[in-house]
């Protein structure tokens, strides 16, 4: 048995072999953790940098117009266009499930249902004759397709009958409603309510015109009529502005995934030849958004892209001016390439007399950074290449209004003079001051780079 001086002498004595052997490779493990603790630590901070200077370059302008002024902007209700035009619309009856468009092919019911809304047509020939039009709330316009065909069916019920006067009546009021909506309008009203106030009611307005009932007096009235209501610059800056409203706020809600799958969004169709599952590709689509610092970055191209385009339409620089870069991305809506779409943005040269917003980047540096967002551009794809970008609507306005002029001219100096114009230039002095400027001057003319 060992006495007490042998024990103290094992147990005070060197460690054992294996001991020292799990003390070592603790001490490594130690050392290899804080390697990589400081490795995760510069990483992060480099990320972190990195994350924080990813929109350098990327100016905030804050929002590019004095949004509190525009909101203010109100109209007495009954001063107001589209006051009368949702109460006309209140006023409607169920319409029946085929409406013709032409009053000769209407059927007897559909007759009765516009001999039932008077009242209707009443309103909005009121509604058409209001000074201005509002709609402070931003909520949606009414429509107004049925309430223009009703209109329509009734100008072609009062010709029948010969009363081409009371036909005009009806003609001028959607005349009328379709300023005040170009005026005061969304981007989005403006292209819903395009084809029945510009396309179908042109054309019947021109049918009225080569009517022999009708009489020169009535197509000097007309045409007078017809030069009060040129696009302006201002319905430009309204549109734009309005659009931009509605495009930040949308910025601030999910796009349903469904939609998005419509449109082929990158993030959910597949990952190479990976399909992804919905919680896959939502993780993944907030992932890059965050990535990208999405929303942020968005609002500040959005504020910048609006200052471009006000630049554009409230510039002093007199004469047409194309755009000066086009940015480009794809819609891709099937997984076949060849059935790709493409949308594109334009955006313009800037003066030195536009505001300082507005010169802060320059337009291709812009598209650069436009093509590289996430949340702008799908929104810009959800609301389809008709309503964005704005500029085709712009110069579709000013198209129609010159075909709608040059009709009624073309047709007086044929009734005045026994033979059509022999060109255009024939009607500039005694029935124009000059032909209105269509919007082709502004086009682009092939020169333009593109940013995709």
């Amino acid at each position: 048995m060992p006495t007490l001086s042998e024990s103290r002498v094992t147990v005070s004595g060197k460690p054992s072999k294996l001991v020292q052997l799990v003390r070592k490779r603790l001490r490594q493990l130690l050392r290899v953790g804080v390697v990589l603790a400081a490795c995760v630590a510069v990483a992060a901070t480099a990320f972190a940098i990195w994350w924080f200077n990813s929109l350098n370059g990327l100016p905030d302008i804050g929002d590019p117009f004095d949004v509190a002024a525009f909101r203010a902007f109100r109209v007495p209700d009954d001063q107001n266009a589209f006051t009368f035009l949702r109460r006309a619309e209140e006023k409607l009856t169920p319409s029946p499930s085929h409406l013709e468009r032409a009053w000769s092919q209407a059927d007897p019911q559909v007759r009765e249902w516009v001999k039932a809304n008077r009242q209707a047509i009443e309103l909005f020939q009121q509604g058409a004759d209001q000074p201005d039009a509002a709609n402070p709330g931003g909520d949606s316009v009414v429509n107004g397709q049925r309430l223009t065909l009703l209109v329509l069916l009734e100008a072609g019920r009062r010709e029948a009958s010969g009363d081409m006067a009371g036909a005009w009546d009806c003609y001028r009021a959607i005349l009328r409603m379709a300023t005040h909506t170009r005026r005061r309008g969304s981007l989005a009203q403006r292209v819903d309510l395009g084809y029945y106030w510009d396309v179908l009611a042109r054309k019947r307005l021109a049918t009225w015109a080569a009517d022999p009932r009708t009489t020169i007096p009535q197509l000097h009235g007309a045409l007078e009529e017809a030069l009060k209501n040129e696009p302006g610059p201002e319905w430009d800056s309204f549109a734009i502005k309005a659009g931009y409203l509605a495009m930040m706020r949308s910025l601030e809600q999910p796009v349903p995934r469904s939609l998005q799958q419509d449109l082929g969004w990158e993030y959910h169709l597949s990952l190479g030849d990976m399909q992804l599952s919905p919680d896959m590709a939502g993780y993944l689509d907030a992932g890059c958004r965050f990535l990208y610092r999405e929303p942020e970055r968005s609002r500040r191209v959005l504020r910048l892209l609006c200052a471009n385009w006000l630049a554009h339409v409230e510039r002093r620089e007199p004469g047409p001016q194309g755009p000066a870069v086009r940015a480009v991305f794809p819609v891709l809506k099937s997984t076949n390439p060849m059935s790709w779409g493409r949308t594109t943005v334009s955006l313009y040269p800037v003066g030195a007399q536009a505001p300082a917003g507005a010169r802060l980047l320059p337009p291709q540096e812009l598209a650069r950074w436009l093509v590289a967002t996430n949340d702008v551009k799908l929104r810009i794809l959800v609301a389809n290449s008709s309503q964005w970008p704005w500029s085709p609507n712009r110069l579709r306005d000013r198209k129609d209004y010159r075909e709608l002029v040059v009709m009624l001219a073309e047709e007086i100096y044929r009734r005045e003079r026994g033979s059509p114009p022999p060109s255009e230039d024939a009607l500039v002095g005694t029935y124009l001051k000059g032909l209105p400027d269509d919007g082709s001057a502004d086009l682009d003319d092939g020169t333009a780079p593109t940013v995709e």
